[in-house]
């Protein structure tokens, strides 16, 4: 099934203009995106959400409560102007052994929570709207039994599963040269690290310490 990114898009663009009606946001999908490697200005947000796959070797389909969903958010002040990029992560079938990556599919109730959530981020990160923002009620529980072997995001070892992870430095392997967004420059790569290791200073007194205690020894075997 070919995701029909346009339906997305408007349903997006409509769920944005009712609380900003001059705003202007735009929804893309990236699949070059990756946890934790954002470019400088952007922001990234993270979801699960309930979805469906199809096998194209086997044509068995299989429901899935933690499909995982990436975006990486730009928003321009001065233009009023904002950019998504959106990865779906694919899952593998669990009874082909040469099974390839299928794409999720999902319900129109589905998508429609999906974006609430991404629109409510932007709403509280952008546009100060946190005490607005509310939880989204699944009907199937998001938590229970994942199979890490057969999910591409844990494949790659950046699963999103129930939690946002701080942003660290990761070289991208691939930027999008044109973000349709007009009087900014923001070109699309990595992000300082942000955690260097510092030099403890509990070490740096046991060391003197133990300095200490070896220059006392030395002057009494002098005696």
């Amino acid at each position: 099934m070919v995701l029909d990114i346009r339906t997305w898009e408007q349903t997006f663009q409509e769920l944005i203009q009712q609380e900003k009606p001059w705003a202007k946001w735009t929804l893309k999908l990236n699949e070059d995106i990756e946890p934790d490697s954002v470019a400088p200005k952007w922001k990234q947000h993270q979801q699960t959400a309930p979805g469906r796959f199809s096998c194209t070797l086997c044509h068995q389909s299989w429901d899935s409560a933690q499909v995982k969903i990436l975006c990486h958010v730009y928003w321009d002040h001065w233009t009023c102007q904002g950019q998504v990029f959106m990865r779906l992560f694919a899952q593998k079938c669990q009874k082909c052994l040469c099974s390839q990556l299928e794409n999720p599919e999902f319900s129109t109730d589905s998508i429609m929570k999906i974006l609430e959530t991404l629109v409510q981020y932007i709403l509280q990160r952008y546009y100060g709207h946190g005490f607005r923002r509310r939880p989204v009620i699944w009907a199937v529980p998001l938590q229970g039994p994942h199979d890490t072997h057969k999910c591409q995001s844990c494949l790659r070892g950046t699963c999103v599963q129930g939690s946002q992870r701080r942003i660290i430095a990761k070289p991208s392997s691939s930027s999008p040269h044109s973000l349709g967004i007009q009087g900014s420059s923001h070109p699309y790569g990595g992000v300082l690290d942000t955690n260097k290791p510092k030099f403890s200073l509990d070490i740096l007194i046991s060391v003197f310490f133990i300095i200490s205690c070896l220059i006392v020894i030395l002057n009494e075997l002098k005696k």
